[in-house]
Formats: structure tokens, sequence, C-alpha cells
């Protein structure tokens, strides 16, 4: 029996945003499994009989009783996720599927075609026990496995020094707060979208610009990792946080960076019982969480993150996972 793992090839991505699946399919393959790429295109423009087309070549080497896991989503069609679980099941393949991201939990959407879809897969890697409870009272009724942290595969770096500095990478359109951020000093890294281009950030917020995912590790050097989004218009990023792991956390913790969170979120759950930084009602709150803090706490939180740190840097979180799925 052979394990397969999906990757989605997308040459025109940014790097950053790459990385998450990338990592997962390097571990998977030094743990033994085979790669198996997934071409990204407009699927929608296509037929079905192009689609089907596409999902035998993908899925020429795998036979029955093999496992696939497979990086969900593609950001292809719903027909096409739809399609590739069908012909799965059809040739009785072992199925898993791993949740990087799931629009029904962030976006306000009509269409929740990702709960059908995942509900037929036999096993879900999900972040937390919250959205494993949140798909289960979805109608999902697939095997769970719970992944706290995505692994993030770098050199190693000099550990972060004790600072108030605040550090934030990311996608910027979800966090229109960084328009009008009045607090602590903050040093910003990501790329500055279109709509952007003309505003002048607060004098709080000093810009670094882009980084790749390997490079970008080496330039946080001190203070700490903030995790915050908004929710706004139909998107609800901030209530997806009390589900999700976001992979920018692996980041910081790869950094030696204590993180700052909302309490109301997964991540700021981890962060309490796990001991490794701070969590916060609203941003007003930083300044003032901030100032009791002190290069001792510093310490103590970066003595528990060094654990975490280098499990993030061999992969071990993955690695744990694939055992399960064995």
């Amino acid at each position: 029996m052979t394990h397969f793992i999906t990757h989605t090839i997308e040459p025109w991505m940014p790097l950053g945003a790459l990385k998450a699946k990338s990592d997962y399919a390097d571990i998977a393959v030094a743990s033994g499994w085979t790669s198996l790429p997934i071409y990204r295109y407009n699927d929608a423009r296509y037929s079905d009989d192009t689609r089907m087309t596409h999902l035998n070549e993908w899925l020429t080497p795998v036979k029955s009783n093999d496992l696939v896991l497979h990086q969900f989503p593609t950001y292809m069609s719903a027909d096409l996720e739809n399609a590739f679980v069908t012909k799965l099941n059809q040739n009785k393949i072992r199925s898993a599927v791993l949740i990087h991201d799931i629009e029904p939990l962030r976006l306000n959407k009509t269409s929740t075609w990702e709960f059908d879809v995942l509900n037929r897969y036999d096993t879900i890697i999900v972040h937390s026990e919250a959205m494993k409870k949140r798909l289960q009272a979805a109608g999902i009724t697939s095997q769970f496995i719970i992944q706290s942290f995505f692994d993030y595969l770098s050199h190693p770096v000099p550990v972060a020094q004790f600072s108030h500095r605040i550090n934030f990478a990311g996608t910027f359109q979800k966090s229109p707060w960084l328009q009008t951020y009045t607090g602590p000093q903050l040093t910003l890294f990501g790329s500055k979208p279109k709509k952007w281009q003309h505003i002048n950030l607060p004098t709080t917020i000093d810009y670094q610009g882009n980084f790749d995912p390997d490079r970008i590790v080496s330039h946080l050097y001190d203070g700490f990792g903030l995790i915050w989004d908004n929710d706004f218009d139909d998107k609800t990023y901030q209530t997806y946080t009390k589900y999700n792991a976001p992979h920018k956390a692996s980041l910081y913790l790869r950094a030696g960076l204590p993180l700052i969170a909302w309490s109301q979120s997964a991540l700021g759950q981890l962060i309490v019982t796990s001991h490794i930084g701070l969590v916060i009602d609203n941003l007003d709150d930083l300044s003032v969480a901030l100032k009791k803090v002190d290069r001792q706490q510093y310490l103590l939180w970066q003595t528990n993150i060094k654990k975490i740190s280098e499990n993030l840097r061999l992969g071990m979180y993955t690695r744990q996972t694939l055992k399960k799925l064995n």
C-alpha cells in the first residue's frame, strides 16, 4: 500500500502563500510518502470531460487500498473537488483531507459545498477542537485528527531579543486596522495591495516590505508576533480565528517570538495553556498589556517556545499526524 499526498502546483503564486502546503508535502515525502502533483488551472472554464482527463492523469499511480491525503482547498471549482473525492471513493482508495482553510467559516457564503465534500473523506485533519466541533455541527461525520500547529521548515536562526516591539506579517486585506493603528511600535511585513498603494500608514508602523518565507524568519529580531484579523462586510476573518491555526503563528514561534492573539481564538487558548505569550480582548489593550511584561517574563515564555520552535523546524507536528493515518 502506497501513501500519497497531493501538492497543488501554483507557479504564479507568491512563495509565502505556498509554504504551508509545500512544507507539508516535503515532510510527508521525507517520511516515505509519494507526492501527487495537482496543477491548478481555471477549472470553471472547462468541460466535465476535460476535468476528468486531468483527474485520471493525476491519479494514474494510485491503486485500490492506497491512501491519498488531499491538501484542501485547491481553489479550483466545487465540481473539481467533488469529482476528486468521487474518484477516490469509486476506486476504493483510502482518503484523508487536510484543511488549510475553509471558506464557509471565514466568509458569509450562500453555498457551503465544502461541508459536503469534506464529509465524503474518511478522515479530516483540523486545526483545533473548536474546528472539529463546528464541522460536526454542520453535519460532518468523518473521523478527525487535530493538528494544532503547521510546521515551518527553515534554517536555524538566532532567538529574538526582548523588547516591546510588535511584529506583524501577513495579508493586509484581512487587517484594515493597520490603516488607523495607534498602538506600540509595529514592524510590518507583507505585500502592499494595489488598493493600499496610496494609503499612508500610521507613523507607529515601520513597513519593511515583502520577504520570501525562508528569509523573513531572520528579520524577526525582537519583540512579539501579533495575530489579529478583522470582521468586516461579508468577511468573518476574526471569527475564523476561533477555529484555525494561523500559519504566521508558526513563523513567529520559529523566530522565538512570544505570541499575542485574540483571547477568544483557538490560538489564544494554546497561548494560555502553553505559556507562550499573552492574549488580549481588543487592540486597544496592547499598550497596557505590554507594560506588564518584563524581561524575566519574556525569557520564561521563550523557554516554553524553544521546544515548539524546534519541533516546527523538524516537521514534528506533521510527522505525528502522518503516523496516525498509517
